[in-house]
């Protein structure tokens, strides 16, 4: 074990670590970038008012439109991005194509200042590893070298993004599917690229999403609340899959509609915008919107709470299905955090923290295998290490209730998500 661990510890390898830092760096730096655009662009064009008794209408005009232009830049550049297509590309040449990456990214800026119901992250991965990915070219750099240092550049963004060197390491493993970890060629460099990749966004932005969530009434968990997490992330776990069946429905509904880009993106935009002008809540990516339910989860009863987890469910999936392009962590944490509030207040034995916590875990992670992610990023969202074991509970119990039923699903809705991306891709 050692002599193998000091075979790797030669000049080479103490070159690939500087070459980590350095994209860690340069990926933060772009990521920041990226960010603040994302931010500015909500703002403006989210405080637009076009108000009819006493609704505002503004989110049906402004995905309208989202889905005019989203539409026309799929017909004219193809469609490139997608539910797992950056995975794939990774695990089949260690790199992502990153001469695909001026059309995804327009399609995503639309999709996420209109308000769809995606996050952030899934564009950011195409940013920084296809940059990676480009930059390890010009340099000529063995595939070996290459695939450790795409890895380490979306460890560099995601390490500036969610303030964390840990998640950021942990989080571009699993968010990519890396298979087989080496302790030595990815994670160590990884580990490198996120914590500069920290230092450097927090040095520009001054700001994470750390502590951003201060769950309500709950400190320190009992061990009965272990017990309460594996009943939430059981039906968390069933959320899940419902997401999973909904998606499937989107998807094959609109799969109809692929060669008709601008129609279906239109016919997209409508829906997200129509249902979001009587229920703005579910619109964007979710965070900051989950976190005004979650301050005040008086002003929303049982039934709002469970019509808007069903609706998010909707919208994202119809998001996706459309051509919208986004991530779906965030919007899945809103669904779990949903559904947590309402069973807390339904089985009222259940503290919110607990249902809330254990709730966004099962819900993503019966969605996306991200476990180990997922529990640190909550548990650092939340400013409450203590919730750790509760979010584990149900982070773990979401993925195995997911593993158990998922073969139960119809091939067609298990697999139409990324049918429709991969027919899109070749097409272009």
């Amino acid at each position: 074990m050692s002599g193998n661990a000091e075979s790797k510890l030669n000049a080479g390898y103490y070159r690939l670590m500087l070459y980590a830092a350095l994209f860690g760096a340069f990926s933060s730096l772009i990521t920041a970038g990226y960010i603040t655009l994302y931010n500015q662009g909500i703002k403006f064009f989210g405080q637009v008012n076009l108000s009819l008794f006493n609704i505002n209408f503004w989110p049906l005009v402004l995905l309208s439109l989202a889905g005019v232009s989203i539409g026309l830049a799929i017909k004219f550049f193809g469609q490139h991005g997608g539910l797992g297509i950056a995975q794939r590309q990774y695990a089949q040449t260690g790199s992502i194509n990153y001469r695909n990456l001026p059309s995804i990214l327009l399609q995503a800026f639309i999709a996420l200042w209109s308000g769809a119901a995606v996050g952030p992250e899934g564009p950011l991965v195409f940013l920084t590893g296809g940059v990676g990915s480009f930059v390890s070219d010009r340099l000529k750099l063995r595939k070996d070298d290459v695939q450790v240092l795409v890895y380490s550049a979306i460890a560099g963004g995601f390490g500036g993004f969610f303030g964390s060197p840990v998640i950021g390491a942990i989080g571009a493993f699993e968010y990519m599917y890396i298979k087989e970890l080496d302790f030595y060629r990815h994670l160590i460099p990884g580990l490198i690229a996120a914590a500069v990749g920290y230092g450097v966004y927090f040095a520009i932005l001054h700001t994470s999403y750390l502590g951003i969530y201060s769950f309500p009434n709950f400190e320190t968990p009992r061990l009965v609340d272990l017990v309460l997490a594996l009943l939430v992330g059981v039906i968390a776990g069933v959320i899940g899959i419902v997401f999973k069946v909904i998606f499937g429905i989107m998807n094959k509904a609109f799969g109809r509609l692929n060669s008709r880009p601008v129609g279906r993106a239109i016919i997209g935009g409508i829906i997200i915008g129509l249902i979001g002008s009587f229920l703005p809540l579910t619109l964007y990516s979710g965070q900051n919107e989950l976190l005004q339910i979650i301050h005040n989860p008086a002003a929303f009863g049982i039934g709002i709470l469970l019509v808007m987890m069903l609706l998010k469910m909707l919208l994202t999936s119809t998001s996706f299905a459309t051509g919208f392009e986004g991530g779906p962590v965030f919007p899945l944490l809103f669904i779990g955090g949903t559904l947590g509030l309402a069973l807390s207040e339904i089985l009222t034995f259940i503290p919110q923290g607990v249902g809330v916590t254990a709730g966004m875990a099962g819900v993503a992670c019966a969605v996306f295998p991200l476990p180990l992610t997922i529990t640190l990023l909550l548990g650092l969202l939340g400013g409450q290490t203590d919730l750790l074991p509760v979010i584990a509970i149900g982070a773990v119990t979401g993925f195995i209730v997911s593993k158990a039923l998922t073969p139960l699903l119809p091939k067609q809705g298990k697999q139409s998500g990324s049918s429709n991306n991969n027919k899109s891709s070749q097409s272009s």
